[in-house]
């Protein structure tokens, strides 16, 4: 049994590469869905890979055996502490930028001041120096929380997006950045705006603070996964694998600037979450139930027609599937 996880977990590492994307840069390479990038880019032929992490939450062990490959070209770095001719430099000979670095949602919340340094200044001055560096496209990773919903049925792309906070706010502001510099400057952009992505090498101490991998440490160590409230707040989860696919598909194909959801478009209560992530484990622990939190009463699902439209993509990864993967790379 043991075989046959890892070996799906090798086929569930990302979407499919392509060496016709030619040379590609990555900010945020090695965290959490970048080094998955890295991956699923180097096992499909790529070219050549330039790699920029401050490493506040990645770490280069991420990309494995990708560290001494000589198309590999790593700096690590914040992207929003250099300048826009260090940017454009570091740029430069790139075909595709895969923009996924940004102070996130957890993060926000403590430095609203950084969040607006980082996803907003930071960015408008990345995209200056892809124009400068002759950069073709650009794909920026937006998020869920731009839509602003709480509740209703779905979150769609059509709707007016009303952020409450200010990882959302600053994540919107990005694809108004992305659009201005595609129709004053030409270049080619495409957002994504990714639901709740979930797999190996994510970490509850850093970046997203996933229930997921917070009910497996609690539960390998010895403890129960806890539920706030009722437990009925619904989320649309995607495994990592399906998210860099899409990704990869954004890459090749003329999206404009419009907002496209990456999400599964199945909403999964807390409780039926914290079910399946006790039996991929095995270990029989009835859940601690706690106080109410913010999140009490929501639904976060996305609409995926516009994925399919314009993509071609759809999430594909059963949920049990992804899960057991993701237990399987916590317990190496």
């Amino acid at each position: 049994m043991s075989l046959a996880w890892s070996q799906m977990g090798n086929a569930m590492m990302g979407g499919v590469g392509d060496a016709g994307l030619g040379r590609v840069a990555i900010t945020g390479a090695a965290g959490f869905i970048g080094s998955h990038l890295v991956d699923a880019l180097f096992r499909g032929g790529i070219d050549r890979i330039k790699a920029l992490d401050s490493l506040r939450a990645g770490r280069w062990d991420n990309l494995g055996p990708w560290l001494a490959d000589p198309r590999l070209d790593r700096r690590e770095a914040d992207f929003s502490a250099l300048s826009v001719a260090e940017l454009s430099d570091f740029l430069r000979g790139t075909d595709i930028l895969f923009h996924l670095a940004a102070e996130k949602h957890n993060q926000a919340i403590e430095t609203p001041d950084r969040v607006w340094t980082v996803n907003v200044q930071g960015t408008w001055r990345l995209f200056e120096a892809a124009v400068a560096a002759g950069v073709k496209k650009i794909v920026f990773t937006s998020s869920l929380y731009a839509h602003g919903g709480m509740g209703g049925d779905v979150l769609d792309e059509a709707d007016l997006p009303r952020p409450l906070t200010p990882y959302g706010i600053a994540k919107l502001a990005g694809e108004h950045i992305a659009d201005h510099f595609q129709q004053a400057h030409g270049i080619a952009v495409a957002c994504l705006r990714l639901f709740f992505t979930y797999g190996p090498r994510q970490f509850a101490e850093g970046g997203y603070k996933s229930v997921i991998v917070r009910s497996f440490e609690r539960l390998l160590a010895g403890h129960a996964a806890q539920i706030n409230g009722s437990g009925k707040q619904e989320l649309d989860y995607v495994y990592v694998g399906d998210v860099v696919d899409a990704l990869l598909r954004a890459a090749r194909v003329d999206t404009g600037p419009q907002p496209i959801n990456i999400a599964s478009g199945i909403g999964r209560s807390i409780i039926e979450v914290v079910s399946a992530i006790t039996e991929a484990t095995g270990l029989n622990r009835p859940p601690e139930w706690r106080a109410a939190d913010w999140t009490e009463g929501s639904r976060r699902v996305g609409t995926v027609a516009r994925a399919a439209q314009i993509l071609g993509w759809r999430a594909t990864t059963a949920f049990e599937d992804g899960l057991a993967v993701t237990y399987l790379g916590m317990r190496r």
